[in-house]
């Protein structure tokens, strides 16, 4: 084979090694950048689904509520139109053929998202008689219409209710022209009374019915009506925890009031038969019912890159009336909707954001070191085809045949490599892949071909010293300058912005700074480092011995592959930084976040907590603390010459702060805080009020007018509930001043040292059953299983081991470069009588000075762009708070990664350093002298 094809296949076999290698690699990347888009977009729509599926259906689906029959319910649609029972379709038939309609009318990605129209009819709660003896000393119940109800529950006992009596008998028996006599139209009139008259039929849940102590097939009167209920049969739920049942409360189970002042009170939904019309006077005498109709929300149809336009739809649906149809009397009927999904959508937008903008600064440093492998890699080859090359120069070969050479072999290995890279992705990893994917991974089979080309200059197939050239020196000095602007304008432009919350797209200004400031650092690096080498080398020239002398000298005059492995170092170096502390520093955020709403190890709430139930749980084994929070209402607190309706939070000071002592991230309770002292009572105040300690003039209506000592301001008090404006009191004190006994809800737990809370909360559990119960280590771990939270954790991790493979490889290739010019220097040395430990030694220095300066300034690179995105982004949607966390340097994550870092590249340096035994004295020599 001739011509420039067998020039380069003869190549490729000559030095074989190095072309595989970077075959490898191109594999390699080809694979991570198609797999980083796929894994990010299935890690984006499960958070999409985890997001939506974790909030209540209350605030997820879209819902509406019709308070009375007006405007009234759209007519009923063609017979079979719904698929319900001729009756029932007669009934609600028309306003859910009408949300169907709205359903089907909507755009793409709303559409998708809506699911399956509901509506239920429900009067207001009446009370029935109660049981004479009976626990329940006020039941109540709610007449409900839902036709699909049978759909969810099972038939336990009896029958369903039966249809309401809708025929009118005076109607029925009196054709158009006909006349009754008196006896006929008095045997009418009884018996439409006596269809009317009958008990309405009812059907409740197992529970509701048990409770209520009402019996299948028996009769409950309702005072103030002469109409009974009839009690045909008991249900229950095929899943109690579905969602159609967050819909519709005290349905499957009833609610339950226990009150010290008015005793039991129990209400429940008793269901008719669906084709009931609820309006008065049927099924008795009430005010007018309710229709709720809502869209369940399937957040699993939503995919990560619909949310946009998801939010933009749902916010124009909800905004204004949509219609439903026409009235029998032909008059246009529309609904307001409402839901809280939209703010759950600014959430993971947000989200987003910050997620994009975070992996894209990550994926940008192992991309521009591998950019920087591919380089050295690019240059390695040609260096070993100089020869070659040179030849082919002096036969005639022109500067564009050589470059077109070396890029067609830079071809013949990427394009297959990244093809088997890319196919390798999709296969393996699950996502979605788009066009813009695919031409990564093209990009990356052209980098090769590129470097290649760029690498074969014709004036540099000469040996020539790399210390003596000058030419480029001017173009140097311009793009550092250049380089060391941009970077200080960027960092000035994020600091003037300040916090921006993230809007879904990724920040193009705060993901190119850390690549800048990489940048610049580099240019610091190159040109700071020389200089104490110098120093170095002219106090090694003062002593004994050559190899740290000449060491020192070849890392002046030719740094191991000059600014490229410099990049590779610093940029692989701070990318690892990078990870570890932003790692660190949200994993710190996250649990102050959880213990900032908890306050302590456990806290339970709902409940009223008296002395001898605290009492009680204080005495479990495990627990070593107990303090209780009261809400005292609302009152007044006048600070600088405003009034302020706060709430008012009562407890007790020193308990307090003994459950907290041991509390990780939080604000203490200042000191203080007490009784009385003097004509003012000490408080604490929140930041909003504006009132500093030791504030003059302030005053709460605690009691009257009260004079307070401000003792000091906290933005929440952790643990406590309160809202956003709030003033702490000594809880004896604020009974004593409002002369009423406040019975605290919160209970805040402290477990003891080396107990378990999840076991200690077992145990209290057995006292208090029915309370909340909150611990801020689960509630931390539920945060960080969700899946942003572990993709960012394994993105970060793996951002982590790609920039240590990439290091050692660029070091190794460093190494390589200059290799040749390496083993016939130490050549000439061990003719002059060099050891051969003498010679690794000189290897070692080549690079040491480099490599330490590089990892130093990557340390502090590393820990400069975090801190430098905490003061830009807001990041609290990846911590689950609403305050940004403290960047968080982690001594020991911060050793662990920098001594991985030294480790492997002093293997780098100790596999060149034994490399370069292998070279042959002779063959050098030969070399040298031709």
């Amino acid at each position: 084979m001739t011509g420039l094809p067998g020039l380069a296949w003869r190549q490729l076999r000559a030095n074989l090694a190095v072309p595989l290698a970077l075959a490898v690699l191109v594999l390699l990347v080809a694979f991570v950048v198609t797999a980083w888009p796929r894994v990010l977009a299935d890690v984006d729509d499960r958070q999409v689904a985890y997001e939506t599926d974790g909030v209540s259906v209350l605030r997820r689906d879209v819902i509406g509520v019709q308070l009375g029959q007006q405007p009234g319910l759209p007519a009923a649609p063609e017979p079979g139109t719904t698929g319900l029972e001729p009756d029932v379709e007669a009934s609600l038939g028309g306003l859910l053929a009408g949300l169907e309609e709205l359903r089907a009318a909507q755009p793409e990605p709303l559409r998708g998202i809506l699911g399956e129209p509901r509506a239920t009819v429900e009067t207001p709660e009446v009370d029935i008689r109660p049981v004479e003896g009976g626990e329940i000393g006020r039941p109540r119940v709610s007449f409900k219409s839902d036709p699909y109800l049978t759909d969810h529950v099972e038939l336990v006992d009896g029958a369903w209710p039966a249809e309401p009596p809708t025929a009118d008998p005076f109607a029925a028996r009196t054709p158009e022209g006909m006349t009754l006599t008196e006896e006929e139209l008095a045997a009418l009139q009884a018996e439409a009374d006596a269809l009317h008259a009958r008990p309405v039929q009812v059907a409740l849940s197992v529970d509701a019915a048990e409770v209520l102590q009402w019996d299948v097939g028996k009769e409950r009167e309702a005072p103030g009506s002469e109409r009974t209920l009839l009690l045909t049969g008991t249900f229950a739920p095929l899943d109690p925890d579905e969602d159609y049942w967050g819909h519709n409360p005290r349905s499957a189970a009833p609610y339950v009031v226990d009150d010290l002042n008015f005793g039991t009170s129990a209400s429940a939904a008793a269901y008719v038969h669906p084709a009931w019309d609820l309006a008065p006077p049927l099924p008795m005498p009430m005010a007018e019912p309710s229709v709720r109709m809502w869209f369940g929300v399937d957040g699993g149809a939503l995919t990560a890159d619909a949310v946009p336009e998801a939010l933009a739809q749902l916010r124009g649906f909800t905004a204004a009336n949509q219609p439903l149809g026409e009235s029998a009397s032909a008059e246009p009927l529309s609904q307001r909707f409402g839901s809280e999904l939209p703010e759950v959508l600014t959430r993971i937008l947000a989200q987003q954001s910050v997620t994009s903008t975070v992996l894209a600064v990550v994926a940008a440093g192992p991309l521009g070191v591998t950019l920087a492998v591919f380089l050295l890699g690019a240059r390695l080859l040609v260096s070993r085809c100089r020869s070659s090359l040179a030849l082919l120069r002096a036969r005639g070969g022109s500067g564009v045949q050589l470059r077109t050479m070396m890029a067609a072999e830079g071809l013949a290995l990427a394009l297959p490599a990244a093809a088997a890279g890319a196919a390798l992705a999709i296969a393996l990893v699950p996502g979605r892949t788009s066009t813009g994917d695919l031409a990564l991974a093209g990009g990356v089979a052209l980098v090769p071909a590129a470097l290649l080309a760029l690498a074969t200059s014709p004036r540099g197939l000469r040996e020539a010293r790399a210390d003596l050239g000058t030419s480029r020196a001017r173009l140097r000095w311009v793009g550092e300058v250049v380089v060391l602007a941009l970077a200080a304008v960027g960092v000035v432009l994020l600091g003037q912005r300040g916090i921006q919350p993230g809007d879904g797209d990724t920040d193009p200004l705060l993901a190119a700074v850390p690549l800048l400031l990489a940048l610049a650092t580099c240019v610091v690096v190159m040109r700071a480092y020389p200089w104490p080498v110098r120093a170095l080398q002219g106090a090694l020239g003062r002593r004994r011995g050559v190899t740290a002398f000449l060491g020192a000298a070849r890392a002046v005059r030719e740094p191991a592959g000059g600014l490229v492995p410099a990049v590779a170092l610093v940029v692989g170096v701070s990318v690892a930084l990078f990870s570890a502390v932003l790692g660190s520093t949200v994993s710190e955020g996250v649990q102050g976040t959880a213990w900032t709403a908890v306050g302590a190890d456990l806290r339970l709430s709902g409940p009223v907590f008296d002395a001898e139930t605290v009492g009680r749980i204080t005495g479990v084994e495990g627990v070593a603390a107990a303090a209780t929070v009261a809400d005292a209402g609302t009152i007044g607190v006048t600070a600088g010459g405003q009034t302020h309706r706060v709430e008012l939070v009562a407890l007790d000071p020193e308990a307090f702060r003994a459950v907290q002592a041991d509390a990780v991230g939080i604000d203490e309770l200042p000191t203080g805080l007490g009784p009385v002292t003097g004509d003012r009572l000490p408080a604490v105040l929140s930041t909003s009020l504006g009132a500093g300690p030791g504030a003059d003039g302030v005053s709460a209506s605690i009691g009257g007018s009260t004079p307070l000592d401000v003792v000091g301001v906290m933005e929440d008090v952790a643990g406590a509930g309160a809202a956003a404006d709030f003033v702490v009191v000594d809880h004896a004190t604020a009974e004593e001043l409002t002369g009423q006994v406040l019975r605290p809800r919160v209970l805040l737990l402290a477990v003891e040292a080396g107990a378990d809370p999840g076991q200690v909360l077992e145990r209290v559990r057995a006292i208090e059953p029915d309370a909340l119960a909150e611990n801020p280590s689960a509630d931390a771990q539920n945060f960080l299983a969700s899946p942003m939270a572990g993709g960012m954790s394994a993105a970060l991790g793996t951002a982590v081991v790609l920039s240590v493979l990439l290091v050692l490889v660029a070091v190794v290739l460093t190494q390589l470069m200059g290799a040749p010019q390496r083993a016939r220097l130490l050549a000439v040395l061990r003719t002059l009588g060099l050891h051969r430990r003498q010679g690794q030694g000189i290897v070692a220095w080549e690079l040491a000075p480099l490599a330490v300066v590089s990892v130093v300034a990557g340390a502090a690179l590393g820990i400069a762009v975090p801190w430098v995105m905490l003061g830009a982004m807001d990041v609290t949607a990846l911590t689950g708070g609403d305050r940004q966390p403290d960047l968080v340097l982690d001594p020991l994550v911060l050793a662990a990664v920098l001594g991985g870092l030294l480790l492997v590249a002093a293997v780098a340096v100790g596999v060149s350093t034994m490399m370069s035994r292998r070279a042959d004295l002779a063959t050098q020599l030969r070399t040298g002298e031709g």
